[in-house]
């Protein structure tokens, strides 16, 4: 039954696709079914505004944007499902060169029975987005213009948001979400409450609070994290700022600054074209292993704590009551011009 229905949406995108504009619509006791489609001559956004949905955007290469929408009322009861199709209503329209698709309830809505919203969206990739939903999902393929979203409670799964022109920047806000942004290009990320995955990103500008994440490979981090459980593995550029955290990074890039407070910094390797790593920390445990291959100046400040390294005896240590401070070349090119500067209160600085 499942696969007719879909033979016959894809029966109506193709006929329809020929045409400026074209709708078939079906309404029964139970569902009201949409099926819109637009040229994209004068569309160039998307304004997707979802309320419990489950938001699908796909791509083709057609001049024209499908808009497949569903809303099903969970009852055996005819007379009350006529009711609540009145008191739920999706709309779509046009508006300055935008097709907005919207879920809008009656101001005195408190159904508790059980609904399902679905949109369905075939859209060229280079189109721009927005798009809002709350206690549902959302999946999208790629979108190459920009993206706005603000999602709230939703199983997230985004195959590409890079964007063509680097010029203009994503603007992503997840609160208690989980799934996975696949590649990711450049803009602000702010994460509450979620567990996120991105495999591969250009530029993330982040806020994060009480979030799991897990970056795989980013060319240029800016974080401010609180209370995360943050996991990173290649970073080129790293610009950290942490408050209760716990950090670990696989491989640093050319530069690095970290400013950890109460949490935990691991750090795991270095590439060999390190240029400078800072860090300056408070009351957070730091481990650090850089690549053997890399030579460097290290200098710094530990108070109430104390440095281990492994080649300490390379290092110049003056030590007062309670603090330490050191200075020294490590590896075997003196004129190296690559640095470490390490600062630290309360707790130990370990290099492995």
């Amino acid at each position: 039954m499942n696969n007719f229905k879909i033979g016959i949406v894809i029966s109506l995108i193709t006929l329809l696709s020929n045409y400026s504009f074209s709708q078939t619509k079906i309404t029964t006791d139970f569902k009201d079914y949409s099926l819109d489609i637009f040229e994209t001559t004068d569309i160039n956004n998307l304004d997707i505004r979802g309320n419990h949905a489950q938001i699908n955007i796909l791509n083709w290469d057609k001049d024209s944007i499908s808009v497949e929408t569903s809303l099903e009322i969970l009852s055996d009861k005819p007379n009350l499902s006529k009711e609540m199709l009145d008191e739920i209503r999706i709309k779509v329209v046009t508006y300055s060169k935008t097709l907005q698709v919207k879920t809008t309830f009656t101001e005195d809505f408190n159904r508790t029975i059980p609904y399902k919203i679905m949109y369905n969206i075939f859209c060229p990739k280079e189109i721009s987005l927005q798009i809002k939903n709350s206690n549902g999902q959302v999946n999208i393929a790629e979108i190459t213009g920009k993206t706005d979203a603000k999602l709230d409670y939703c199983q997230i799964n985004i195959k590409n948001l890079s964007i063509d022109n680097d010029s203009i920047s994503n603007n992503i806000e997840l609160n208690y979400c989980n799934g996975t942004i696949n590649k990711f290009g450049y803009g602000k990320i702010v994460i509450n409450n979620s567990t996120i995955q991105i495999p591969s990103a250009n530029l993330i500008d982040l806020t994060s609070n009480y979030s799991i994440i897990e970056i795989n490979k980013i060319d240029k981090l800016k974080s401010i994290s609180k209370i995360d459980n943050l996991k990173i593995g290649n970073s080129t550029q790293t610009e950290l700022r942490s408050n209760s955290s716990t950090i670990q990074i696989a491989q640093i890039g050319t530069e690095s600054l970290f400013e950890c407070t109460n949490g935990n910094l691991t750090i795991n390797n270095s590439s060999n074209d390190l240029k400078k790593l800072t860090i300056n920390n408070n009351n957070t445990h730091t481990s650090v292993k850089l690549n053997e291959l890399v030579s460097y100046t290290i200098n710094g400040e530990i108070s109430k704590g104390k440095l281990i390294h492994p080649y300490l005896n390379k290092i110049q240590l003056v030590k007062e009551i309670e603090k330490v401070s050191f200075n020294g070349v490590i590896g075997n090119n003196p004129q190296s011009d690559s640095k470490v500067i390490v600062f630290n209160t309360n707790q130990n600085v370990e290099f492995k």
